[in-house]
């Protein structure tokens, strides 16, 4: 990957010769950032002994790194170890994911886990094994995604239905439902035999009438995982794994070597071309090296001998003599090679971008372990070319070791930036911007964030969004008796499309008395907003910069907008606040549905024992005019379920029907008397003709 510029180079200098002697301590991992320049190379390598063992202990001075025959010095020499912590859930609705999500997203602990994209390719999985690739994607998410991990999910073929950057198993886990598979076309093989039997008898030569949607398939599958990488590329400073669910391309991709880009066309979209496909392996490949990717292609078929796809083949009948088992045998020999070919394909794509085609094997937790220990303990290799050259073109890669008897895996290359490339990306100057497109959330100036819906004007919903900065990373300037500093605040809604629904971006001035300013860093800052989208999916992008220090950081929150107008009986999401939320400053507070709140919304979800809280939601009673009761109930129960609070109410259906924005419930809940430790709160809803809504939320007690 082309790294920002002098971002790593602070991260590690040659070790000096005193620790080479065996009692090396390898610097601190460099910390996830958005790559915004392109001057630096950085690598990622992982080293194993005889016994398959990552080796933590080496320097700079042990590796060897050239790149097109040329020796290059290293800037950057970390070794990443990040804890591997097996889970032992067996699927999404055996307790692997939280029984209630959380409702505040931070970024106070992103940096520091692994980052994965699971890619289902629903052109290449027929749609028999869907519930198997389902079941495995499912595992991965459950056992072997990490609680800092953040992982993505995208359908090839379905590119709404994924799901963005994420560490909610929940959210994954819908995305992986959402994956429909393909109907497969008939094999060129059968199509040969099938229809063409007798065009080859007479002399015509083979036909397969699919093959045109064939090359197109295989073109958008590969661009799919192309722009993937393009688009992951943006993360910099971790290892990036995509485990790629595919049965592969059938199609020989070992004709063209994939560096020989002057020799693939890429025309032709409505003609069979199989310069065009090589040219999108090409583009794979190029793509996934550059931004250093590692692919991980599964093949869902498992241990198999490529007769599977037999019956469909049917009766194969005997014409001109030839005996019906001669015939078989070909069309058995060709099916084995289309397999041959596909998985060939599947190796190409893991051998050229350093990671491991995981094909002939049944034991899908090996090949999770492989993966998760693959991206958990590896170095992190960077240098700056003598000569950066912004050609366009590939460069060749190679990294070995001194110490015998170690193996290294890396990529094999990459692409360098043209100077398109070098102006677009200095043309995205606003850092602030930068992190408002960058794939992931990036730590840096600590924030938490919490969004809640309740129902809007027309056919929109209204967002509530809480953003709170921690005070001990605000830095501030005297003037005046004041204490200022300013808090550049950028937010987006992005839906299912990633088209911008909604954004603003605010200014927060900061001016603390000196009696404010003593309690800043306990108490931090907070921003308040509203804003309107029509029911959907959202990842809400909040991204912050202060302006003194320079310091900046984002959270990704994801979003499900509802239709409640389109529902019977509903509710809101909550709105919580707490009776200390008042002393947190709150320069910018433009709120309407927060002045139900006796204070500002809050993200904090651990309060003091002598605390007390507020809760508000609306319910929206739609059921019409005939007389029915409805109830509202909130209560709140400790971590074995005894319940600890309760409040009741029953307003008038016609009361809660004749508010057209929703009907408001506030309920108080004193802390005290409550011990410490984790609680659940609950909101419920009912009416009498069945309708139902409930919303929860978890906080501690300290």
């Amino acid at each position: 990957m082309i790294a920002a510029g002098g971002v790593l180079a602070a991260v590690c200098v040659a070790l000096p010769a005193a620790r080479q002697a065996r009692q090396i301590t390898p610097p601190a991992p460099p910390s996830l950032t958005f790559r915004s320049a392109a001057n630096d190379v950085e690598i990622d390598a992982i080293v194993a002994d005889a016994a398959g063992r990552a080796v933590p202990d080496l320097g700079p001075a042990d590796f060897r790194v050239s790149e097109d025959g040329r020796p290059q010095n290293l800037s950057v020499c970390a070794f990443v170890d990040i804890p591997v912590a097996p889970r032992a859930a067996a699927g999404p609705g055996a307790g692997a994911t939280p029984a209630v999500d959380r409702d505040v997203e931070s970024n106070e602990q992103t940096g520091d886990g692994r980052i994965f994209t699971i890619v289902l390719d629903g052109y290449h999985v027929a749609t028999s094994r869907v519930p198997l690739v389902r079941r495995d994607a499912d595992a991965f998410i459950d056992r072997y995604l990490g609680d800092r991990d953040l992982a993505a999910v995208v359908l090839v073929g379905s590119p709404m239905a994924g799901q963005e950057f994420t560490g909610n198993r929940r959210l994954l886990h819908q995305a992986v439902a959402r994956f429909t598979g393909q109907v497969p076309l008939p094999s060129s093989t059968l199509n040969v035999n099938a229809t063409n039997v007798y065009r080859t008898w007479h002399g015509q030569g083979p036909d397969d009438p699919d093959a045109i949607v064939r090359d197109f398939m295989a073109r958008e599958s590969l661009g799919a995982v192309a722009r993937l990488a393009d688009y992951m590329g943006a993360l910099h400073g971790r290892r990036k794994a995509v485990l790629f669910f595919s049965e592969g391309i059938d199609l020989d991709l070992l004709q063209v070597p994939p560096t020989v880009s002057g020799a693939l066309d890429r025309e032709a979209p409505l003609l069979t071309n199989p310069g065009s496909v090589l040219a999108a392996e090409h583009d794979v490949i190029a793509a996934a090296s550059t931004n250093g990717i590692s692919l991980y292609p599964i093949d869902p078929r498992g241990l198999t001998d490529g007769t599977e796809d037999m019956a469909l083949v049917g009766t194969v009948p005997a014409t001109d003599g030839d005996a019906p088992d001669t015939l078989t045998a070909a069309v058995v020999s060709g099916l084995a090679g289309e397999q041959s070919r596909a998985r060939d394909s599947l190796r190409m794509l893991a051998d050229e971008t350093g990671g491991l085609a995981l094909v002939d094997r049944s034991d899908i937790d090996a090949v999770f372990e492989r993966v998760l220990a693959d991206n958990s303990r590896y170095y992190v290799l960077g240098f700056a070319p003598a000569d950066p050259r912004h050609d366009g073109r590939y460069h060749r890669l190679s990294v070995t070791v001194t110490r015998p008897g170690l193996t290294v895996r890396t990529r094999h290359g990459y692409v360098a930036p043209d100077s398109r490339d070098t102006v677009r990306l200095k043309a995205l100057a606003d850092p602030i911007e930068q992190l408002i497109v960058s794939p992931a959330p990036i730590p840096g100036l600590p924030m938490r964030v919490s969004a809640g819906v309740v129902k809007g004007l027309a056919a929109t919903s209204t967002v509530h969004l809480t953003v709170e900065f921690g005070g001990r990373d605000l830095a501030l300037r005297q003037s005046g008796g004041l204490f200022t500093n300013d808090l550049e605040v950028e937010y987006i809604a992005v839906d299912a499309k990633g088209d911008r629904q909604a954004g603003g971006r605010d200014v927060a001035h900061l001016q603390l008395q000196p009696e404010t300013r003593a309690s800043l860093a306990a108490r931090g800052v907070r921003y308040v907003t509203e804003f309107d989208v029509p029911p959907g999916r959202y990842q809400v992008r909040v991204a912050a910069r202060e302006q003194l220090g320079g310091r900046t950081g984002s959270v990704f929150y994801d979003l499900d907008v509802p239709d409640v107008a389109a529902e019977p009986f509903a509710m809101s999401d909550l709105l919580l606040t707490s009776s200390e939320a008042s002393l947190t400053p709150t320069p910018n507070g433009t709120s309407s549905i927060g002045a139900l709140l006796p204070a500002p919304t809050t993200t904090a979800r651990t309060f003091p024992s002598n605390a007390t809280l507020t809760v508000a939601a609306f319910v929206y009673d739609h059921l019409g005019s005939s007389p029915h009761d409805v109830r509202l109930r909130l209560t709140v129960h400790s971590a074995d379920g005894a319940e600890v609070f309760a409040r009741e109410a029953q307003p008038t259906a016609a009361a809660v029907g004749r508010a057209p924005a929703g009907f408001p419930w506030v309920v108080t809940v004193p802390l005290s008397g409550l011990p410490p430790g984790s609680y659940r709160l609950t909101m419920d809803a009912r009416s009498s003709p069945g309708g139902s809504a409930r919303r929860e939320t978890v906080f501690d007690v300290k």
